[in-house]
């Protein structure tokens, strides 16, 4: 058992191993100025996306979230397209399994050396949940839908983040 320990030791430091959340402070700094543009006909999940991005951020990679002034780097998160889709039906065709899709734009400004970088990525996330035949979808469960969508279309920020570090460093 020592063996194997002693060699996985040696392998990931021998070999120059560094873990993502490495990569991905190149790009963010310490402190991050994260905003979500309100949509005027959508203001309610413009305000679920900003508490989604900065819980995502904050949960995952540690970061402190500062003025746009102090900031090391910016993200400023957009809606795309937010659909509620029904995927199964009942005997009686009653939706029964809903999917709602997110598809957001990220705008990652990174500041280095008095120059500013900016990079955009799509977004794209989802969320699969029932409801009970011949119920609507209430308010509270759509919105609890686009968060969870929201939450899993940044998850595919962090990895992005992470090869623009990499690539940075070398």
């Amino acid at each position: 058992m020592r063996i194997i320990l002693l060699f996985s030791l040696t392998f990931f430091i021998g070999c120059g191993y560094k873990p993502s959340a490495n990569y991905v402070k190149e790009v963010l700094g310490e402190r991050v100025y994260a905003t979500v543009k309100t949509l005027i006909e959508d203001p309610e999940n413009s305000i679920l996306l900003e508490d989604a991005l900065k819980e995502a951020l904050k949960v995952r990679l540690n970061v402190s979230f500062t003025s746009r002034q102090n900031a090391d780097s910016e993200i400023e998160l957009s809606l795309k397209k937010l659909e509620f889709r029904p995927l199964q039906h009942d005997e009686f065709g009653y939706v029964i399994l809903y999917r709602t899709e997110i598809v957001l734009k990220a705008k990652h400004i990174y500041f280095k050396d008095g120059v500013s970088r900016v990079s955009y990525y799509d977004l794209e996330g989802f969320y699969e949940f029932p409801v009970k035949s011949n119920a609507s979808v209430s308010v509270a469960l759509k919105f609890d839908a686009t968060k969870f969508a929201a939450l899993k279309a940044l998850d595919t920020l962090i990895p992005k983040l992470a090869l623009k570090g990499s690539r940075i460093g070398k």
